[in-house]
């Protein structure tokens, strides 16, 4: 099962409707989108230590003018809904939050109606943050700052990473995707957990996976097929400087 498989369906339950009464059909930007992309966001910046895997706890979610008037009313309790629909996908992932989930609203003038942007950090909470924040399945937390499982420093996470995969050419160029032990799917299907915007890559065109301590690349039978410095492959081990090309993508292997 997909790391967010059935999202649409639970959210229609769990979010649309307690607010399906407050919006028209004339809103380009609907709750369900936003936790979509919220998921989405709290995936991709993930960090994984040596027992955790932590996950970010503020959110940024940056509407047009437009939309941000129309949601403007209902931000606040929206807010805490889709706090509790993060802290929720983060217990079924065994995510780690460092506290309760901060989402906040903001408008921007060059974003186009029904466009909207999700930006996560990091971010230390205060002394009374914890207070209210109530962990799912029964885990138990103590009053003040205390992590759901024990934490090494935040800043030290960046470290854990042993490879990446910089885009030279193609719509995300200069783009840097960082990886970990973790198995990932790599596509144009934004249940990915590397997502590619071309137009030519399958929906999960392939996977890479560490065994062993190497980094090992495999096609999941794509239609244009993912070659490696210039030939096709089925399963290759990776090293460091390897071109890797799906559809009009073109991916550089780099070890730490």
């Amino acid at each position: 099962m997909g790391l967010f498989s059935g999202l649409e369906k639970s959210l229609e339950k769990y979010i649309e409707g307690f607010f399906k009464h407050k919006f028209s059909s004339q809103v380009r930007v609907q709750p369900h989108d936003i936790a979509k992309k919220l998921a989405r966001t709290m995936r991709d910046k993930r960090r994984v230590s040596v027992t955790n895997t932590y996950v970010p706890n503020r959110y940024r979610v940056v509407l047009s003018q437009e939309d941000f008037a129309d949601l403007q009313a209902v931000t606040g309790p929206l807010a805490e809904e889709l706090a509790d629909h993060l802290i929720k996908k983060a217990a079924e992932k065994e995510f780690t939050l460092v506290s309760r989930p901060r989402i906040e609203f903001i408008q921007q003038e060059n974003l186009q109606p029904g466009d909207f942007i999700v930006e996560s950090s990091y971010e230390m909470p205060e002394p009374d943050a914890q207070q209210n924040y109530e962990v799912p399945y029964e885990q138990e937390i103590t009053k003040g700052f205390q992590p759901i499982s024990d934490t090494a420093p935040l800043p030290n996470l960046q470290q854990r990473f042993s490879a990446s995969l910089l885009v030279e050419e193609g719509a995300d160029a200069g783009r840097e995707i960082f990886l970990s032990d973790i198995r990932c799917s790599l596509g144009r299907r934004d249940t990915c957990d590397i997502v590619i915007n071309d137009t030519s890559v399958s929906r999960r065109h392939a996977q890479i996976e560490r065994i062993g301590g190497r980094y090992w690349l495999t096609d999941l039978n794509s239609t244009n097929g993912t070659f490696v410095n210039g030939l096709p492959i089925e399963k290759i081990e990776l090293t460091s400087g390897d071109v890797i090309t799906v559809g009009n993508t073109v991916l550089i292997f780099k070890e730490f």
